[in-house]
């Protein structure tokens, strides 16, 4: 095990409510049920035998994956820490972590300093690179990602005496920031102007200073997608969610704060919390209303500096939490 990493199995959930019980215990019963009653019907058929979970299957469609993950989790539910205490080489496509969860994608002068001191010092000392942490693998049904994340240096005054470039006309003058915590719709393999992320973000907590004055001052905006690919931000001053560009909270430089990001079968949710570990802001949204929420579209997360032709400043990340 790597000393960076920390890994805890979980025999059972955290206490549940009466309601909740109730309905594993039933999920149980119905398992059963259906392994007596597979078992009594299978039958041969041309040469071949149909099993029980298959005629399960059949009958309760796409829902008997949901009720076998959720039979199961509490005996396989895990949280892997990455705290940064164990020197990673700036490589892009490297992977690192216990099971080589988490991968490095560094693009021209982007990169991560990790050195073992307890903190990924991410820095874009040019807007024309991009450095980001992202999962390796594809994100399980369920999952609760944490980063605690700060000193975040990306303000407009990085932008200071650059002039517009031909290779991206969208950019660079116009914005600064980075992401703190964002799922995507496939792996943010290699580098990406913004138009990707456009395209493959299904929600995001960022930061974003711009010259339009949207949040400002030092925004850090919650952000999903609808399913017309439309933004949605969670005004921090109404805790509601609108069209408008509103930032949820107004960061410090120097401060430190934990994103989380947390998906059931049902929503996702997100939230920032400060140094205490007081909640500034937290919301939810139904996984129905996400940009490819639902269908075929598995979850990666990504936080860094993702642009290419946007952002340069820099931030550090000092633990990275995945449960599930």
């Amino acid at each position: 095990m790597e000393l960076g990493v920390s890994v805890r199995w979980q025999l059972f959930d955290p206490p549940d409510s009466i309601g909740t019980i109730m309905g594993r215990i039933l999920l149980i019963i119905i398992f059963f049920l259906g392994f007596l009653a597979g078992s009594a019907v299978a039958v041969k058929k041309r040469g071949a035998v149909y099993h029980y979970a298959e005629r399960i299957e059949e009958i309760y469609g796409e829902k008997w994956e949901e009720w076998k993950y959720r039979l199961t989790r509490p005996w396989t539910r895990k949280t892997i820490v990455e705290d940064f205490s164990q020197a990673v080489p700036a490589v892009s496509g490297k992977s690192f972590g216990r099971d080589g969860q988490l991968t490095l994608e560094l693009f021209r002068e982007g990169t991560f300093i990790i050195d073992g001191s307890g903190v990924a010092h991410q820095k874009s000392p040019n807007y024309g690179d991009s450095a980001i942490i992202r999962s390796t693998d594809p994100l399980p049904p369920t999952y609760k990602i944490t980063a605690v994340v700060g000193h975040i240096d990306y303000g407009l005054d990085n932008l200071a005496g650059l002039t517009p470039d031909p290779e991206y006309p969208e950019g660079p003058l116009n914005e600064n920031g980075c992401y703190l915590l964002t799922i995507t719709d496939e792996p943010p393999i290699g580098n990406h102007t913004n138009i990707w992320w456009h395209q493959h973000r299904k929600l995001v907590v960022d930061v974003d200073n711009n010259v339009w004055g949207h949040g400002a001052p030092n925004p850090i905006f919650m952000v999903y997608f609808n399913t017309d690919n439309q933004l949605r931000s969670f005004d921090g001053q109404t805790s509601s969610w609108g069209k408008a560009w509103n930032k949820a909270v107004q960061y410090e430089e120097k401060a430190w704060y934990t994103v989380t990001i947390e998906k059931t079968f049902e929503k996702y949710k997100m939230s920032i919390s400060d140094e205490k570990g007081r909640v500034l802001k937290q919301s939810e949204v139904p996984i129905k209303e996400v940009w490819h929420g639902e269908g075929d579209h598995p979850d990666y997360f990504a936080l860094g500096d993702p642009h290419e032709n946007y952002y340069q400043g820099s931030m550090k990340i000092r633990e990275i939490r995945v449960e599930y």
